[in-house]
């Protein structure tokens, strides 16, 4: 049966080979790994590839590193993200959820959406907006999330306020109408692909990326494990780090 999905292609060696073409349009992607794993550099080459050989913008939000941090770490592979931002392909969208409330990430978030019109966007982490949630629980992060006063009044478990938060910015991300990678840590010894156990879930599809050992040497691994409106492939393939990013070996197995 032959498919008609629109898709965004990622441009990343062999991903969009395993994907049947590329990401569905306006899909939200969980991009899920270990540290080390890949997350972030996966993250910046969509965005790069999209502004460069798709001529689509692409906004990059990031609550764990500085804006210089992102700059040197895209370097390393060849990617100049300030001569991006300065032809206006590309935003580098920081926040520091000790200093900036999550209401107030959502408001800036609303507005560049509006204003700069991307197509591609990518939100790293997740999982540091679940851990603050649970901090920053007062009055007005649980209005932004939709409770109300009598909810308050109940004693709220800190899990029940992260994965309200968490459901709340996936479906904002929906919302937007563009393509969304949303990375999270992948918890060791768990059953769950996220650290709040709820954004695989609500995700419209699902990438985990491994550091494995095969015969006493560390390797790279990617898997499909979930994509809405697709057909995709679902091996355990094998991925490099390569000078200039990400590329998935399409042809190997890694068992």
């Amino acid at each position: 049966m032959v498919e008609f999905t629109e898709r965004t292609k990622t441009g990343i060696s062999g991903l969009d080979e395993l994907l049947n073409g590329g990401i569905p349009k306006n899909a939200v992607v969980l991009i899920s790994g270990g540290a080390g794993s890949g997350k972030t550099v996966m993250g910046l080459q969509f965005l790069v590839n999209g502004a460069m050989d798709y001529g689509e913008k692409g906004i990059f939000v990031t609550f764990e590193e500085t804006r210089e941090d992102i700059l040197a770490q895209a370097l390393q592979f060849g990617w100049d993200l300030a001569k991006l931002e300065h032809d206006g392909k590309l935003k580098i969208v920081t926040f520091t959820l000790s200093k900036h409330h999550l209401s107030f990430v959502n408001f800036q978030l609303d507005e560049m959406i509006s204003t700069f019109k991307p197509n591609r966007l990518v939100y790293d982490s997740i999982s540091t907006i679940g851990v603050y949630a649970e901090i920053l629980a007062d009055v007005e992060t649980l209005t932004s999330l939709g409770l109300k006063k009598e909810d308050m009044a109940i004693e709220l478990r800190p899990d029940t306020i992260t994965r309200r938060a968490v459901m709340d910015i996936m479906a904002r991300l929906k919302s937007y109408g563009l393509t969304s990678l949303v990375i999270s840590e992948l918890p060791k010894q768990s059953n769950f692909l996220s650290r709040d156990t709820v954004s695989e879930f609500a995700a419209d599809g699902i990438i985990l990326l491994h550091c494995l050992e095969r015969k006493e040497k560390k390797i790279r691994a990617i898997e499909v494990l979930k994509m809405r409106r697709t057909k995709h492939s679902m091996d355990l393939i094998p991925m490099l780090m390569a000078d200039n990013g990400i590329e998935v070996l399409t042809g190997e197995k890694v068992y």
